[in-house]
């Protein structure tokens, strides 16, 4: 009995060892992204995108896909691991939001300015299989932003 137990591991080791990093990657994030949606107040959006608003502001100001929006933004993995932030800088960064990844042109809208949402993105919505060409970013990650919307210039 404890052989059939000892080369069921060792199947499944093979297995998983057998798994590339992209499989591997994409499976951790499967069940990050279902944690993130049971977040209290966190929504699921088009494409699997999940917005969780931190902070809701009482503007009637939304983006739209032809706009340039001014934010500020922190980057994390799945692990919480820290990528990218614009908080670090005296500046806030704007950006045409048509120009942004899927994921931004699908939350950022749904936020009004002044608002700061938590924004977390299947991989399909952000750098998808390749990740970024520096490695910050593993293929297949989802990705999770803290984004203040500060102002937009309509076009």
């Amino acid at each position: 009995m404890n052989w059939i137990l000892a080369a069921s591991l060792v199947l499944f080791s093979f297995s998983a060892y057998a798994q590339s990093d992209l499989e591997k990657e994409k499976a951790l994030s499967a069940t990050y992204l279902e944690l993130m949606s049971k977040e209290p107040g966190a929504q699921v959006a088009d494409m699997g995108v999940i917005i969780r608003p931190l902070f809701k502001s009482e503007s009637t100001e939304y983006p739209s896909l032809t706009d340039t929006v001014t934010v500020s933004y922190h980057l994390v993995d799945r692990e919480g691991k820290l990528i990218e932030e614009s908080i670090t800088s005296d500046e806030d960064v704007s950006f045409p939001l048509s120009k942004l990844i899927k994921c931004w042109q699908v939350g950022i809208p749904m936020m009004s300015v002044g608002s700061f949402y938590k924004i977390t993105c299947p991989s399909s919505t952000a750098y998808g299989d390749s990740g970024t060409k520096n490695g910050s970013i593993k293929g297949g990650a989802a990705l999770t932003f803290r984004v203040t919307l500060f102002k937009l210039k309509k076009q």
